[in-house]
C-alpha cells in the first residue's frame, strides 16, 4: 500500500507525516465547511445546528486519532452532514413548514401577562428558569409583558405593553441626528493613516488634538476613536489616569454661557424697547446655539452638572 493510499484509506500503521497530513486537512476541510454552513454564532445554534458541529467534528477527530478509520469515507461524512443542514436552510427558505418541522418553530411563554403552564411544560422550563429570562431583558414583573417567546435558537424574546415601553426621540418628535459609526484612528499606540483618511482629517490634527488632551505620545494611547461629529475619545494604558478631554470645547461652551447670561440681562436692564428686543433675540439665538453644542461636544452626565 502506498503512502497516499494509507492517507485517505485506513491501514494499521501510519506514520506520524501521515498523521500531520490528516490534521491539515481535515482543518481545511472543516474551515471550508464552516465559512459554507454559515457565520452562526455559536450561542445562537438552533439544536440541529450543534448536532450537526458536534457529529462532523466527532467524524473528523476519530480520523485523526485512529489510522484504521477510512479518512477518505470521514471526509465524505463531514461533507455530507454539511450538505444535509445548508440544503435545509435552503428548503426552509422556500418552505418554512419543514424547516419548522424538523427544528421548531417560536413558542409562547406569556401572553398578555399570563404564563402559558403547558408551554413552560413543553419548552421543559420551571418558573424560575422563566423569571430570570425575563430580568435578563429589563422586564421582571409578568403584568408588563405582552409577549414572551421562545425562540428557535433557545433565546426568549420579550415585547412589553406599549405603556410599558421607554420613551424613543420619535415618540417625543425630537429631531436627532445621523450617529455614523465611530472610526478607531489609534489602536495600541500606533496611529491608522487610513482610517484618519477615511475621516478626512490629517495626522498633526490628531497630534494636536492629543495635545490639548494632555497626550503628548501617541503610544501611551490603548484604543482611541473618531465619531463622526470629529468628537475624539481616548483610552490610555494607565487606567489610574483619568480619561484624557479636550478643553478647549468646555472653554467655548462655558464662553456662550456668559454671553447668554449677559445678553439675557441687557435685555431686561435696558429702558429701550427696541433695544430690549434686539438683546432677547440674540440672547435665545445664543441659548439655541448653546444647547445645541452641548449635545455635541458634553456628555450626558457633564451636561446635567
Amino acid at each position: 500500500m502506498t503512502f497516499w493510499e494509507q492517507l485517505f484509506l485506513s491501514t494499521q500503521e501510519l506514520h506520524i507525516v501521515g498523521f500531520i497530513l490528516r490534521g491539515v486537512l481535515a482543518f481545511a476541510i472543516l474551515a471550508f465547511l464552516s465559512r459554507v454552513m454559515g457565520p452562526t454564532e455559536v450561542g445562537e445554534f438552533t439544536t440541529l445546528d450543534f448536532i450537526v458541529a458536534i457529529t462532523i467534528g466527532s467524524i473528523a477527530s476519530a480520523a485523526l486519532v485512529d489510522s484504521q478509520v477510512h479518512f477518505f469515507s470521514s471526509i465524505l461524512n463531514m461533507v455530507l452532514w454539511a450538505f444535509l443542514l445548508v440544503s435545509l436552510n435552503l428548503l426552509g427558505i422556500r418552505f418554512p413548514n419543514i424547516r419548522r418541522i424538523i427544528v421548531g418553530g417560536p413558542l409562547v411563554l406569556v401572553r398578555n401577562g399570563k404564563v402559558l403552564e403547558k408551554n413552560l411544560f413543553r419548552a421543559k422550563m420551571n418558573f424560575d428558569d422563566l423569571m430570570s429570562a425575563l430580568r435578563i431583558k429589563d422586564a421582571p414583573l409578568l403584568e408588563d409583558v405582552e409577549f414572551a417567546v421562545l425562540e428557535p435558537k433557545g433565546e426568549i424574546s420579550v415585547i412589553k405593553k406599549s405603556q410599558k415601553q421607554s420613551l424613543t426621540p420619535e415618540d417625543l418628535k425630537i429631531i436627532t441626528e445621523y450617529q455614523g459609526m465611530p472610526t478607531i484612528v489609534i489602536i495600541n499606540g500606533k496611529i491608522l493613516q487610513k482610517s484618519l483618511d477615511l475621516k478626512g482629517f490629517t495626522e498633526n490634527w490628531l497630534r494636536d488634538k492629543l495635545y490639548e488632551m494632555g497626550v503628548e505620545d501617541p503610544a501611551a494611547v490603548s484604543v482611541a476613536q473618531l465619531d463622526s461629529h470629529g468628537n475624539l475619545y481616548v483610552d490610555l494604558y494607565d487606567d489610574k489616569k483619568d480619561r484624557p478631554r479636550s478643553t478647549k470645547e468646555r472653554e467655548l461652551i462655558t464662553t456662550l454661557q456668559k454671553i447668554h447670561a449677559e445678553l439675557d440681562i441687557f435685555s431686561r436692564e435696558t429702558d429701550n424697547e427696541e433695544t430690549s428686543a434686539l438683546f432677547s433675540q440674540y440672547a435665545e439665538q445664543t441659548g439655541s446655539m448653546l444647547a445645541e453644542l452641548k449635545n455635541q461636544i458634553l456628555t450626558a452626565e457633564e451636561i446635567k452638572e
